[in-house]
């Protein structure tokens, strides 16, 4: 049988009865059944049934657990910026909830029993010292091969047992490559938890205008860590010039629609990915490299005043608290001297002078790089001392 005889078979109508007509038309005419779909799981995976707690039937107080395995968990550290974004948008849906249920409308204070999610905080200087944040994320893999394997960096989210993780690239966490730096987990919170987009404009042009204003602040981040990390003063001008003009090209966009944010009258996740390296600019930049938001910078100016007055805000950098104080291996207590002091070694290109002693002698409340500093600065001052005085001697004989 050659190819053409095949073909002319295959394609002779089949020869049916009746029945067999009726039924096949009957099914062809019904209606689709949807498919079972099982609900999609997290590209990084389920968290370990130990590490949120349901292997217990009190889950409650065991050692590296999340506090509440019926709510989601952010793991994070207070003073990260990346960090700080999400723990931004989880405490404005938060406040929407308090507000929309006829609570806590006209005061600046929230609950510290939060009905819509808990958090961990991570020192991952004092990991090697039994951090209990940093021993959480290493549990939430659960154990490979007789061994943790660790989730990498803090800010993580634990959402219905899936790991949600920001990533990094070179040393300042975005997402992925493209320079949309920590909105994998405020878009996340902002589609699941709470009010469903009430963080992003409801219209479709307004949504464009967010993703817009996005993409040109996106440079933000690494221009703020690159000035606070470069030890090049030279370098530096530029790093700064570079700043400037990206500074103005934020405040035009601030009048685009009048205020008071990016989107107009609505705080978006245009206003949170920016508003934590503002803030870095306003205490940390200022202070240790000159950098300031210029006054002319009229639009700028009232946003950061505006933002900062936000429920979510006032309390997402305030002063440490109880449980900031009793996790991390820092001394000050008010938000702009700790985040000074939290910078300091990256601003002296010590990082890893700070990271060695601290997995040497690193402990809560006691900052050993600082200690180290003062005595160095203190054997300094003794040497100058006894220099001037062997020269003093030499004169005077």
């Amino acid at each position: 049988m050659d190819l053409q005889q095949s073909h002319n078979e295959l394609s002779e109508p089949l020869i049916q009865d009746d029945t067999t007509t009726t039924t096949a038309q009957a099914a062809a005419d019904a209606p689709a059944k949807p498919a079972q779909s099982r609900p999609a799981e997290s590209y990084h995976g389920k968290a370990s049934p130990l590490s949120t707690g349901m292997l217990f039937t009190n889950p409650k107080g065991i050692v590296d657990s999340i506090p509440d395995p019926s709510k989601p968990c952010l793991l994070f550290s207070d003073w990260c910026p990346v960090g700080e974004c999400a723990y931004i948008s989880l405490l404005e849906k938060e406040w929407q909830h308090y507000t929309a249920n006829g609570g806590y409308e006209n005061t600046f204070v929230l609950r510290k029993d939060r009905k819509l999610f808990t958090t961990v905080q991570v020192c991952e200087a004092l990991a090697k010292h039994g951090d209990p944040g940093s021993r959480l994320l290493k549990k939430l893999k659960g154990i490979k091969g007789g061994n943790y394997k660790s989730v990498p960096n803090s800010p993580v989210l634990v959402h219905d047992g899936n790991i949600i993780i920001e990533l990094c690239l070179n040393d300042v966490k975005s997402l992925g490559g493209n320079g949309l730096l920590g909105l994998l987990l405020p878009g996340h919170i902002d589609e699941a938890i709470g009010d469903k987009n009430s963080l992003r404009p409801g219209d479709a042009i307004g949504l464009y205008n967010m993703n817009l204003f996005i993409r040109r602040h996106s440079n933000l981040p690494n221009l703020v860590n690159e000035l606070i990390i470069c030890q090049s003063h030279s370098q530096r001008v530029k790093i700064s010039t570079d700043l400037l003009a990206l500074l103005k090209t934020i405040d035009a966009d601030l009048q685009k629609f009048e205020g008071p944010y990016l989107c107009g009258d609505q705080f978006t996740l245009a206003d949170i990915c920016i508003f934590p390296f503002m803030e870095r600019i306003v205490l940390v930049l200022s202070n240790y490299r000159g950098f300031f938001i210029p006054p002319s910078l009229t639009h700028l100016v009232s946003w950061y005043e505006t933002v900062l007055a936000r429920p979510s805000i006032r309390i997402a950098t305030a002063d440490r608290d109880e449980v900031s104080i009793n996790t991390y291996c820092y001394e000050q207590v008010g938000r702009k001297q700790y985040l000074l002091e939290v910078y300091e070694c990256q601003i002296r290109g010590e990082v890893g002078m700070f990271k060695e002693l601290n997995d040497r002698a690193g402990q809560i409340g006691v900052n050993v790089y600082r200690e180290a500093l003062e005595e160095d600065d203190s054997d300094r001052r003794v040497c100058e001392v006894k220099a001037c005085h062997k020269l003093q001697q030499c004169v005077i004989s």
